[in-house]
């Protein structure tokens, strides 16, 4: 069924007049009979009943004319979600990020704007290692993603920016010896047992400890 037919319907069920519809539709009066016509054959009813002056719907065409309102309200309305699915305006997004990024309030901040500026689109946060995130970023099971530094190669189509840089830090007991010392160096943690991600947990801090803890002479002691 088209959906022109339906709205040729629809202007001459409400006018009930063909010429009054005709000129609403800005179309000829012939044409437009030819569709009504055509679309009574394709639904098998007669939906108007005609006489010399007058036009009046039938039952068919008074059942026809409310579902045809709410398929073209439908429709109009599926054109206008769509646009602004395609501004980022309704929707859903996806959006990983791995666990320290939780630790600075930028992240933060910046869901609890979006969520203001873009109140009709549902965000779901997933926790996630970087390398999980470039995964599920590559098959489009994430639409964004928030992760360390990457050591690996980037998969194609996917771009990444530095969005804020964080420092590396030193957490340990406040009765530590070590916690008055002001710097703390990464020789000072030679003979310290270290608490670490596991190396399979991500792509980026991991290798950069073991790297900074080379530089300054010793494998760090993970415990």
């Amino acid at each position: 069924m088209e959906l022109r037919r339906l709205r040729y319907f629809v202007a001459v069920a409400e006018e009930l007049s063909f010429t009054r519809a005709a000129e609403r539709l800005h179309i000829a009066q012939p044409p437009l009979s030819i569709q009504i016509r055509a679309l009574e054959q394709e639904i098998g009813a007669q939906l108007f009943d005609r006489d010399q002056r007058h036009v009046y719907l039938t039952q068919a065409g008074k059942h026809l004319l409310d579902r045809a309102r709410r398929i073209l309200e439908s429709v109009e309305a599926a054109k206008a979600e769509v646009r602004c699915a395609a501004l980022g305006e309704v929707g859903a997004l996806h959006l990983g990020y791995a666990s320290s990024a939780m630790f600075t309030s930028s992240l933060t901040s910046a869901i609890k704007a979006f969520q203001i500026g873009f109140p009709h689109v549902l965000l779901t946060l997933h926790e996630m290692t970087s390398l999980d995130q470039l995964n599920g970023l590559h098959y489009r099971t994430l639409d964004a993603g928030i992760l360390r530094k990457a050591d690996v190669p980037i998969p194609a189509g996917i771009l990444v920016e530095e969005w804020y840089r964080a420092p590396l830090v030193a957490a340990m007991a406040s009765d530590h010896p070590l916690a008055k010392k002001r710097p703390i160096r990464i020789s000072d943690l030679k003979d310290q047992p270290l608490i670490m991600y596991p190396r399979e947990s991500g792509i980026g801090l991991y290798w950069q400890v073991l790297r900074l803890c080379a530089s300054a002479g010793f494998r760090p002691r993970v415990a």
